[in-house]
């Protein structure tokens, strides 16, 4: 019996209404009711705008997946896309925005959402080639440049194009270090099955940040031994760092030298008018009010290390106009809320000592922002991180208490002795905290 896929996402609706109460339902799923399409596993549905599309993902898309499951025992996924991205029918190649967390890749990072300019032209339109012939144009494809530059998000559109196109496709994405902490759990119990599953009879292999693996010597062993099975059954490989494979430190010469076999892009700085583009398309997804071009183009003036230092000065501006209530996003309101950020760049040291490129460096590496970072939100997510800011600050750059707090949003002393402490016991027994400290350090050199 045929599936009848506008029932399907009734009943998923049916059931999500139980799950929310009325107003968390009615202001998302409400309007979401139309299947437009199926193709290749995916139901397509209509959202009535890009911010319910996103608001979709980023918040409710394990809820519908775990769902969808109890619903069918079909290998389905639901894709939500805009009247925009609609012509006469939706294209088999359209980027998607709705995965549900199959393959563990963002689904957000695609390239449609990837905004393209001088910096990245050459990244992206050699990424988009892989992604079209994966195993066949280049591989492993190498792609470098500094924190926070939109590696990661290239990378992952790649995996999520070849999945739009081929749903079982096994595709892995890895951070290096989460590699080597694979590796060293299989081989000290003595178990190597569940690695082996992970890692076995991959179609694409996307290791971000490929420099760490210079912590695990062993690692790099089993890692030539992978890299070496997938390029001989001509199955792509995807590398990112943060430097060309000849400059990466601690790394054995034979694995360098595959690294480069293959092809190297860069990603440069943004310049003004894409940081400025990058704004405007993330301020469609973020919120429903309209950001002045004004307000865009003193954040992008203001605000030009990396991508998410970019992002979290405009999240930090919404955040502003939530809790202070206003529908107007003015200049003036806009450089109100971004002035702690502001004068903190302004008194940050320019020297080798720079603190504010160590805060970029842990809030990419736990995938957060610098305002995150440094505001009094009490999130696991981000209390972490601030405590290993604090550890770095003190062990590796020798600031005071004091110092530290003013850089971390102005925190008491006792605060900041308390996170110092903490991190110095925890990396004594934690193994995989240690790791990521070392990590970031070795980043911050």
């Amino acid at each position: 019996m045929e599936t009848n896929y506008q029932e399907l996402w009734n009943k998923t609706k049916e059931a999500l209404s139980r799950c929310y109460d009325e107003d968390t339902f009615s202001g998302t799923f409400e309007e979401v009711k139309k299947v437009i399409k199926f193709q290749n596993g995916t139901i397509f549905v209509l959202a009535p705008n890009v911010y319910i599309k996103t608001k979709l993902y980023n918040m409710y898309s394990e809820k519908i997946n775990d769902v969808l499951k109890t619903l069918t025992p079909e290998k389905l996924k639901f894709k939500f896309v805009t009247e925009s991205e609609i012509t006469k029918e939706v294209p088999t190649s359209l980027p998607s925005t709705n995965r549900l967390y199959l393959n563990n890749l963002n689904e957000n990072f695609n390239f449609e959402s990837f905004v393209v300019g001088e910096s990245n032209m050459f990244g992206y339109r050699m990424s988009m080639n892989v992604a079209e012939q994966p195993g066949l144009i280049a591989n492993p494809l190498y792609i470098f440049g500094g924190v926070g530059l939109g590696k990661t998000h290239l990378m992952q559109a790649i995996g999520n194009y070849i999945l739009d196109k081929d749903i079982n496709k096994k595709i892995l994405y890895v951070q290096a270090n989460d590699f080597i902490v694979d590796y060293s759990k299989a081989t000290q119990s003595g178990n190597m099955l569940d690695f082996d599953e992970k890692y076995g009879n991959l179609d694409c292999l996307l290791v971000d940040d490929i420099q760490m693996l210079e912590i695990g010597k062993k690692s790099q062993q089993e890692f030539f031994k992978l890299f070496n099975d997938l390029i001989n059954r001509k199955k792509q490989i995807v590398i990112t760092s943060d430097c060309p494979a000849n400059q990466l430190k601690g790394i054995m010469e034979r694995l360098t030298s595959r690294f480069s076999s293959g092809m190297t892009v860069d990603i440069k700085q943004p310049d003004l008018e894409q940081r400025v583009n990058i704004l405007r398309r993330k301020a469609l997804e973020l919120s429903t009010k309209k950001v002045p071009d004004e307000v865009l183009s003193f954040i992008a003036e203001n605000f030009t290390d990396n991508i998410r230092e970019l992002e979290g000065a405009l999240n930090r501006v919404l955040g502003h106009s939530e809790v202070c209530n206003y529908d107007d996003i003015t200049l003036e309101r806009a450089a109100d809320a971004l002035e702690a950020l502001l004068r903190y760049k302004k008194t940050a040291p320019k020297s080798s000592e720079n603190y504010e490129n160590v805060l970029s460096i842990i809030a990419n590496f736990y995938n957060i922002s610098v305002n995150d970072l440094i505001s009094n939100q009490r999130k696991q997510a981000y209390v972490l991180p601030r405590h290993i800011a604090m550890y770095i600050l003190k062990e590796h750059f020798k600031l005071p208490y004091k110092k530290i707090g003013q850089i971390l949003g102005n925190r008491d002393h006792t605060t900041i002795m308390s996170g110092c402490t903490k991190i110095e016991n925890e990396i004594k027994t934690d193994r995989e905290l240690k790791m990521a400290v070392d990590t970031i350090i070795k980043k911050v050199d």
